[in-house]
């Protein structure tokens, strides 16, 4: 169920005017996520990470709540845990497909996805490859973003309780390498189709978590 990605070239990364200027909607929905995230994961690539997840998601109207993050209000029956960890990619030798997220399936009261710190740095390496200079500092970056759109991709699947893909945004089942590490990318939406769905059950007030996931969406229908 997690997003694997292809290799691709490398383009310098830059971030619209028009995307920053956007003003985003008001959350109608509030998510409750456990992060716990590995030592290892230098700071500014958490902190990328929790801010493009939460970028995502509020141009859905769905505000991210990270009570697990310093700071955060504890909130421990959140129903859903993400692990950002040292976890090796899954793929073959030679294949060009890295698994960077995994939405587990439910055994308990609580969803567990996981993001692989490995599959990501697997990513933002093939971006890089033909990139004559980047700063270390934007290394960092590019793989926050990465495991950030990774996580939000998991979020979709939790939240629209699906394991199906769509062919298009953030709920695509492959992205190519130097789109998922670009700053500049505007591809990471909602597609029309699961945005409608959800604006659909938010439009007469605020369900709670579990009615949204217990109506379900299905690119299958």
């Amino acid at each position: 169920m997690g997003i694997a990605l292809f290799a691709a070239l490398a383009i310098a990364a830059r971030t619209p005017a028009a995307a920053r200027n956007t003003p985003l909607p008001l959350p109608l929905l509030h998510l409750d996520v456990l992060l716990t995230v590995s030592p290892d994961l230098a700071g500014l690539s958490q902190r990328t990470l929790v801010a493009e997840a939460e970028r995502i998601w509020a141009r859905e109207q769905v505000q991210l709540r990270w009570p697990s993050v310093p700071g955060g209000e504890q909130r421990p029956e959140a129903p859903l845990r993400v692990l950002v960890i040292a976890r090796a990619a899954t793929g073959l030798a030679g294949d060009e497909r890295w698994p960077v997220g995994e939405l587990l399936p439910q055994e308990g009261p609580r969803a567990l996805a996981i993001a692989s710190i490995s599959g990501a740095q697997r990513v933002v390496s093939e971006a890089s490859r033909h990139r004559v200079f980047d700063l270390p500092a934007l290394a960092e970056y590019r793989l926050g973003l990465v495991l950030g759109r990774a996580v939000a991709h998991e979020i979709g699947h939790f939240l629209l309780a699906t394991g199906t893909h769509a062919d298009r945004g953030l709920m695509r089942a492959t992205v190519n390498a130097r789109e998922f590490a670009d700053a500049g990318a505007s591809t990471f939406g909602l597609d029309d189709d699961a945005g409608r769905w959800l604006r659909e059950r938010l439009i007469d007030g605020v369900p709670a978590v579990a009615d949204l996931r217990a109506a379900g969406f299905s690119y299958t229908r």
